[in-house]
């Protein structure tokens, strides 16, 4: 039989000309869903018990509550998150997806902060339904009342498999997804499973849901491929340097997630690819294809670990915008941050002034002071994801002393096979010394050793681990630590028990 190209109207949701599918409600405006009546005394109860037991945990020193109050909550009412979030005067935006989340969450906060806007969100990092819920409650009075009526956004940071439940609760006026990529199998399963489970969660919202997505990844971009009358708002990349780091692109790690087509399973093929399956997409069988981003970035000039110049271009213009991040990825968090900013009607100026102000979150190019050098922490949790760290390592000149560390909890995936097919081939070309570390910190040396350069010292615990790659650091130069996730709260932990930097649920919004 012979394919012949889809001539079918664009599905609903499918972007048009103009990036946008049908365009949002850009009035400001990210008022509430109305929501059916709910017991206050029964909320009001689990506020006080969420409320009381994270000033125990951290009286106890347990650690920052913000997942145990939300814990104990829920379990007095499950329906708590539901109860608080519909009281949000300008309603909630979701951010998910498997790279960037913190990051893009908290670009948008400043972004709708520019706008205007009174914004909570969950900065601690807890992002399943027990921090959405300890976030809201902390927020509460003790009438189970949001404070100040509720005249706010939230913006919530959101796990990948949490998500389906946390926007059935929240109704969120917007969701943004950053990406997709292999992360976590153990926990997630693969990309096609974590990619269809989104789509059942999104086919369950109302039309005024806002659907803010990345034009580059095949994978999210079709979520909008479905039968629901909704905005949708793309984002993408137009040119991007395809920075090898004096090496031949031949001889980088293949990381490609996505290779098919979500409507017909062919083949897909790439014009672009800026890295793994993120790029200028089309199938050669049905002729689904990339759709036109309505928020672009284009003319990008990375600083190596400094930070990254770019023209952004949006529907009242074009400027020339600054992120004081690293990397092409984080390029696409700020131009998520934009579309945001777009749908809500703030200004491109406002927008530009709000991308360049971010600064780093906890342990995402985190820069922290020790003595006479300092520390960087860069978050690197699946292979696309380290070789994008690896990469912009490998742009700056001469060679990085680095902590790399890698651990198996939970929060992990216990799963590290994953390092066997990241690019720590670019490790001997960028390092000039090299101590492993974590709970797997044997495994990654193996793993090291392979590329032709073991590291110098192994550690697994990490407080001397850190002392030991300190003191093998040049006075005046950075140590780099890439870590895994818990692994990077644990070595922060360290830090800020050393007096360098406070604890991460120290560091409050309003």
């Amino acid at each position: 039989m012979t394919n012949t190209p889809d001539t079918r109207p664009p599905a609903p949701g499918t972007a048009s000309a103009s990036g946008v599918s049908r365009r949002p409600d850009t009035s400001g405006s990210l008022r509430a869903i109305a929501r059916p009546r709910h017991s206050r005394t029964r909320a009001a109860l689990a506020v006080a018990a969420g409320r009381a037991t994270g000033v125990l945990s951290r009286r106890l020193r347990l650690g920052g509550g913000t997942s145990l109050p939300g814990l104990v909550a829920l379990r007095i009412d499950p329906g708590l998150p539901a109860y608080l979030g519909a009281q949000l005067r300008q309603g909630s935006i979701v951010v998910t997806g498997t790279n960037g989340k913190t990051t893009t969450s908290g670009l948008v906060t400043e972004v709708l902060r520019a706008a205007g806007h009174r914004v909570w969100r969950n900065r601690e990092g807890s992002n399943l339904m027990r921090g959405v819920a300890t976030s809201l409650l902390i927020r509460a009075r003790p009438d189970g009342k949001l404070r100040g009526g509720g005249d706010a956004s939230a913006v919530f940071e959101v796990d990948e498999a949490a998500f389906p439940a946390v926007v059935a609760a929240l109704q969120p006026r917007a969701i943004v997804i950053t990406n997709l990529f292999r992360d976590q199998l153990d926990r997630y399963g693969e990309v096609d499973t974590v990619a269809e489970k989104w789509r059942l969660a999104l086919s369950k919202l109302p039309p005024t849901t806002t659907l803010i997505l990345n034009a580059d990844d095949p994978a999210v971009a079709a979520l909008a491929d479905s039968d629901r009358e909704a905005p949708v708002v793309y984002y993408g990349v137009e040119e991007a340097p395809i920075v090898t780091a004096g090496r031949e692109p031949g001889d980088c790690a293949e990381v490609i997630d996505t290779r098919t087509c979500a409507r017909c399973h062919a083949v897909l093929e790439f014009s672009q690819r800026f890295y793994s399956h993120i790029g200028h997409w089309s199938c050669p069988s049905c002729g689904y294809r990339r759709p036109d981003p309505l928020v672009r970035a284009r003319g990008i000039h990375p600083d190596a670990l400094a930070g990254t110049v770019f023209q952004l271009e949006t529907p009242a213009g074009v400027t020339e915008a600054r992120v004081e991040l690293p990397g092409l990825y984080n390029v696409y968090n700020a131009l998520a941050a934009a579309a945001v900013g777009v749908t809500v009607g703030a200004e491109t100026p406002r927008i530009r002034e709000a991308i360049a102000r971010f600064r780093p979150a906890f342990g995402r190019a985190e820069r922290i002071a020790v003595g006479d050098k300092t520390v960087q922490l860069l978050l690197a949790k699946n292979p696309t994801g380290l070789n994008e760290v690896l990469r912009a390592l490998g742009m700056m000149e001469g060679r990085h002393h680095l902590l790399l560390a890698l651990s198996d909890k939970a929060a992990d995936g216990e799963d590290v096979s994953w390092i066997w097919d990241a690019d720590y081939e670019r490790v001997p070309g960028i390092a000039a010394y090299v101590t492993t570390t974590g709970t797997r910190a044997y495994d990654l040396a193996l793993r090291l050793k392979y590329t032709g350069q073991p590291p110098q010292h192994i550690e697994p615990d990490f407080g001397r681990a850190l002392t030991h790659a300190l003191e093998h650091t040049p006075s005046g130069s950075t140590l780099y630590i890439v870590p895994t996730y818990t692994a990077m709260l644990a070595i922060r932990g360290e830090l800020a028990h050393r007096g360098y930097t406070p604890q991460y649920w120290e560091q409050q919004d309003e």
